[in-house]
């Protein structure tokens, strides 16, 4: 067994695998697929990659979505609106600190940042990002 190491979340991701032994990983985001307007971040994963976000404004992405899995975002303090595509439509459902909120795998969203937040994320696998960039 290797020592335990400590880190600051906000540098790194956390990879829980489902076998076998956690890891911590540097945040890189270079693993990337152009698409028609679209591009794909593939962390290269098996199990769960969680971190740390802060975030001050609405993302300037036309939304994103989780390929290989569902993700599920915790709000520790601020105040955010998730902006979720259904079924051709769109629906936003108000985040605050405290609650939690599962994004359904394959669902294109967005955080509309009401009050400047600070949340932890745990998903899996690729995500695929909408332009512009």
């Amino acid at each position: 067994m290797s020592e335990p190491r400590v880190v600051t979340l906000s540098e790194v991701h956390a990879h829980i695998r489902p076998r076998g032994s956690a890891e911590f990983l540097q945040k890189d985001f270079s693993n990337v697929t152009k698409l028609a307007d679209t591009i794909v971040w593939d962390p290269a994963v098996d199990g769960i990659l969680w971190g740390e976000s802060r975030q001050d404004q609405s993302g300037d992405h036309g939304g994103e979505r989780h390929l290989d899995a569902d993700e599920v975002l915790y709000l520790i303090s601020g105040a955010f609106r998730l902006s979720l595509e259904l079924d051709g439509g769109r629906t936003e459902i108000p985040v605050k600190a405290g609650e939690a909120v599962i994004v359904p795998q394959g669902v294109w969203h967005r955080l509309l940042i009401d009050v400047p937040c600070h949340y932890l994320y745990f998903g899996g696998g690729r995500t695929e990002i909408r332009g512009p960039f």
